[in-house]
């Protein structure tokens, strides 16, 4: 058995690239925009070159926003030059922090902009742990390249202060955050202990995302196990869902299958014995507490209780019109 590499290949540390980039952009605009005349922050955005001015691809989109069809920077009107420079982002609306992969309580909630050079333009902000990240959410819901770059572009970061979305397309950070996700866009083979391949990619929470691995990896994994209809012996592929049936299961219906245009041909519902007689009223499990001695012995009278939960899972699953297996894991 080889040694589970836990960087695999690097995805977390782009997504938490990604992330910051764009946590320090907007940051950065705010000061800019706070220190800066209106000429002046668009003679930043169009730079002349040589005594010419053009916008970048990206700056396009903005434009659109804006309802300005002008493709050269000279034309736009003294108010079109503030309104295309100016994104006018109200800190308080802010939903964008920080990540980082390490379960640090004491950055849940922080306060930057203390540095003698950012004059005083302070504010509270916080750290989540890197899998909350939307930019792992666009990772596990993204089919190719090109509609990663357009969902990191359409990311919602925060308001204006006439109550505008900005986007990191606004910012200008859409391509950079593209070109950091380029090489974790790629599934990450693996095996089990019984030798069985099996991709490893993205791990966006299913209490705040949607809680399934990539659409990209099952794909994938539909073409080498050989389900094609003409193929003589049909292999199968099993894709998790986490959080449990009533968060992950029904997010993959609703959310990951509505992208992905893949319909399962049956649910496989996990559970154990244990986590049985637990929904049966079993006693509080505990992390760091030694195991109550209910669960290491048998008691048929909590498990039967606790089969009415599992039996709750097993009707809502079958509402997707698909056929339901109960897999009981064994310790």
């Amino acid at each position: 058995m080889d040694e589970f590499n836990l960087h695999l290949t690097g995805d977390i540390h782009a997504v938490v690239a990604a992330n910051n980039l764009l946590a320090a952009a907007i940051d950065a605009r705010m000061f800019h925009e706070s220190t800066q005349t209106d000429e002046a922050l668009f003679n930043r955005l169009c730079p002349s070159k040589k005594g010419i001015r053009t916008f970048s691809p990206v700056m396009f989109t903005r434009l659109k926003k804006l309802g300005i069809n002008k493709s050269n920077p000279d034309d736009l009107t003294t108010e079109e030059k503030r309104s295309f420079a100016r994104l006018d982002i109200d800190p308080s609306t802010i939903t964008w922090q920080r990540v980082m992969d390490t379960n640090d309580r004491f950055l849940r909630k922080i306060t930057i902009g203390q540095g003698e050079q950012e004059q005083g333009k302070i504010r509270q902000t916080g750290f989540d742990i890197a899998v909350a990240s939307e930019v792992m959410a666009v990772l596990a819901l993204t089919t190719d390249v090109k509609d990663m770059r357009e969902r990191l572009g359409k990311m919602v970061v925060a308001s204006s202060l006439t109550g505008e979305p900005i986007t990191a397309d606004d910012i200008g950070c859409g391509g950079a955050l593209a070109v950091l996700m380029k090489d974790a866009i790629k599934p990450n083979l693996m095996q089990t202990l019984e030798g069985t391949p099996v991709f490893v990619h993205a791990g966006p929470f299913a209490n705040i995302a949607h809680g399934n691995s990539s659409i990209l990896a099952d794909r994938i994994a539909l073409k080498l196990a050989g389900t094609d209809s003409k193929t003589p012996t049909p292999g199968y592929v099993i894709t998790e869902a986490g959080f449990g049936a009533d968060i992950g299961m029904e997010k993959f219906f609703d959310i990951k299958c509505r992208y992905s245009q893949l319909i399962p041909d049956a649910v496989v519902l996990v559970a154990t014995v244990r986590s049985l007689k637990m929904h049966g009223g079993g006693p509080e499990v505990i992390a760091g507490k030694p195991l109550s001695e209910v669960y290491r012995s048998e008691n048929v009278d909590l498990l039967k209780l606790g089969v009415k939960n599992m039996q709750a899972h097993v009707k809502n699953a079958r509402k997707f019109g698909v056929p339901v297996i109960v897999a009981v894991n064994k310790f």
